[in-house]
């Protein structure tokens, strides 16, 4: 077992290693035994004279994999040579448009604006609350590749309503990065797969400053609270656009964290009286 997890470190050790044999890594990585012993496991070296047999911890695995910027497939790889238990995916095929059906009737059910959100922050669904709250035509009008959560904060209509004030560009500006560090801890175990690697160049290229605001969002902690969300909301009956306060509330409906239904709760009086004049 032990000799089956070292084969399977180095197989991709290796890879990485042939990946940049013709170009250089950002953070100057040369993937070399010598570099992964000083680096994270300070008695790689051991293992490999032989010298050490000793089986090392989940976490210890988890480091090196972090090292060698495996991607989810690699990683558990890594952890079924040595026979730990492998990180689990999301939901995919048949189980996860189960799930996202579940949670498209628990979306049906709220009185609140809400949408169908999975860890990509991917929207699949959303009421006409939602709709009609945020002013977006339907979602089927949309390009499949844009109706994400972190499209719709950058898009030009909530930048621009972001800039009557400061205040309201500090909110803004605090939910947008608050959304991609949720991104990031979401996927942190998808950062090395082709998906996100595309997604993230794709917003680069896509959204005016994306990149700014992704290098700025540093990893998410634990004790980080999803912000207060001012929006810019228009009263129905006179046409005038009025800034409320709402909180997004996350509602699973499996033993996953996603899909999800993301509900917006009202915080404030003028929120509520907003909500009051879209209902039906």
């Amino acid at each position: 077992m032990f000799h089956q997890m070292l084969a399977a470190i180095e197989a991709v050790r290796e890879r990485r290693q042939e990946e940049y044999r013709e170009r250089r890594h950002p953070q100057l990585k040369r993937f070399t035994q010598q570099e992964l012993n000083d680096e994270v496991c300070p008695t790689y070296k051991n293992w490999l004279i032989g010298r050490s047999q000793r089986m090392p911890s989940r976490s210890t695995l988890m480091g090196i994999a972090d090292y060698l910027e495996c991607r989810l497939s690699e990683r558990n790889d890594i952890l079924l040579a040595a026979q730990y238990l492998p990180e689990q995916p999301g939901w995919e095929g048949d189980s996860l448009r189960q799930a996202l059906e579940q949670a498209k009737l628990t979306m049906e059910t709220l009185p609140y604006p809400a949408i169908v959100v999975t860890h990509t922050l991917q929207v699949h669904a959303a009421n006409e609350l939602f709709l009609r709250l945020m002013e977006v035509p339907s979602l089927d009008t949309i390009p499949a590749h844009q109706r994400t959560i972190l499209h719709f904060l950058l898009h030009p209509k909530f930048r621009a309503n972001a800039m009557v004030s400061a205040e309201a560009h500090a909110t803004w500006r605090q939910h947008v990065l608050y959304a991609m560090r949720h991104f990031k801890q979401q996927n942190a175990l998808y950062q090395y797969d082709a998906w996100y690697q595309q997604f993230v160049k794709r917003c680069c290229d896509e959204i005016p400053d994306f990149q700014t605001y992704w290098e700025e969002a540093c990893e998410v902690t634990r004790q980080e609270v999803a912000p207060t969300k001012m929006v810019f909301a228009r009263m129905p009956t006179s046409g005038e656009l009025l800034p409320i306060r709402i909180r997004n509330m996350m509602i699973s409906v499996s033993s996953k964290t996603y899909p999800a239904v993301a509900a917006l709760l009202p915080v404030d009086e003028a929120a509520r009286t907003v909500y009051a004049s879209l209902a039906p």
